[in-house]
């Protein structure tokens, strides 16, 4: 990381991370002079605090800090959650992860904590997928999963809940990154996956409990879903995506940036057609980003976990309708909510499980069908 000191304190890092002005940058320089605040308070040499960058403002603010009730909230709730908060200079931060240009002054972790250092690729893509994105991001999450690389996205819609569903299908590890704090799941519609992803995976957020899935924290999620990883691919964007700005932000990171192609006149694919032109690696397997990363493919690294024959599957009585609606043809999803009257929410709670024990699909439209 560059920084000589062992460790840093915890208080320290999060009272630094909640002062105006201190951001992943300054907070380096800081923590290369002092390893708590205690060492910060007994510093009178001015050109430290100047080297720093701080002005006087921020000075007094440090020395005088009174908010240490709130600090002690925050550790407090993490506790009581199972987080684990990791911040940049002390140990277990994840060593990618710490070579960006800004890294994340705090990580609140959730999960299996020592997976978060696992070869990686980022999966990114449209949050309205058509039938052959979802095709081709799961055919390339499973490939990777199965051979023990994590699947790293951003629990949205789309490209990215495939990515996470398929690695946990095959028995993979997958990661996901939050443009809030970790006691708020966005999409909401989302939390049984999130549940899922724990079962071996991790949950990663540098935002403080509480806070809201606001548009500008998505910017900077992003350059920590390719800050984990060594590579991300882009299956399926517009000409104007977010996933067009987290392949952007790769190439800043000296990431390999990969993208499938797509039909050329299709709207979905103007994003992906665009990086390929503009340099970026073509995707249509795992193989290919696992070849180009000098990966060996020569074995799968993790046993598929089979999933149980549909005849077999017990359903409870909600899952039962949902089936039971669609087993003549493909339903639309508004259908199912208004012949079961059932919130929106729950019926998308439903389908994602019996996706995960594969029994139905989404397809285009907003339909859903049997498999």
């Amino acid at each position: 990381m560059g920084i000589s000191l062992k460790s840093i304190d915890t208080k320290f890092a999060l009272m630094l991370s909640l002062i105006d002005g201190i951001g992943p940058v300054k907070y380096k320089k800081i923590i290369q002079h002092f390893q708590d605040c205690n060492g910060f308070i007994a510093n009178t040499d001015s050109e430290i605090f100047s080297e720093c960058g701080l002005s006087d403002k921020q000075i007094s603010v440090i020395k005088n800090f009174s908010s240490w009730k709130k600090i002690d909230q925050i550790l407090e709730t993490a506790v009581r959650m199972n987080i684990t908060i990791i911040c940049y200079g002390q140990d277990d931060y994840p060593e990618y992860l710490s070579n960006i240009y800004a890294p994340p002054i705090a990580l609140y972790i959730k999960g299996n904590i020592q997976n978060i250092s696992k070869p990686a690729v980022a999966i990114v893509g449209s949050r309205k997928p058509t039938a052959y994105g979802r095709s081709m991001a799961r055919k390339i999450s499973s490939g990777l999963a199965s051979r023990g690389l994590a699947v790293v996205s951003g629990l949205a819609w789309g490209i990215d809940a495939e990515a996470h569903k398929t690695a946990i299908e095959v028995g993979g590890i997958t990661g996901a990154v939050f443009g809030s704090g970790l006691n708020i799941i966005y999409p909401g519609d989302h939390r049984y996956l999130a549940e899922q992803i724990l079962k071996d995976g991790y949950w990663i957020s540098e935002f403080p409990f509480g806070t809201k899935p606001e548009r500008h924290n998505f910017p900077r999620r992003n350059r920590i879903i390719s800050g984990l990883s060594q590579a991300v691919l882009v299956v399926e964007a517009a000409e104007k995506s977010g996933a067009l700005v987290t392949a952007s932000i790769a190439l800043e990171q000296d990431r390999d940036v990969f993208a499938v192609p797509g039909q050329a006149d299709s709207p979905a694919s103007g994003g992906t057609i665009k990086l390929i032109k503009q340099g970026a690696s073509v995707a249509t397997s795992a193989e290919d980003i696992l070849e180009s990363l000098g990966w060996d493919v020569s074995q799968k690294l993790n046993q598929f976990e089979q999933r149980t024959p549909a005849a077999y599957i017990k359903l409870d009585p909600d899952e039962q309708k949902i089936c039971d609606i669609i087993g003549n043809g493909p339903a639309h999803f508004d259908e199912l909510v208004r012949n079961l009257n059932f919130t929106s929410s729950k019926v998308s709670t439903i389908l994602l499980k019996l996706e995960l024990t594969g029994l139905v699909a989404r397809q285009p439209g907003n339909y859903v069908a049997r498999i």
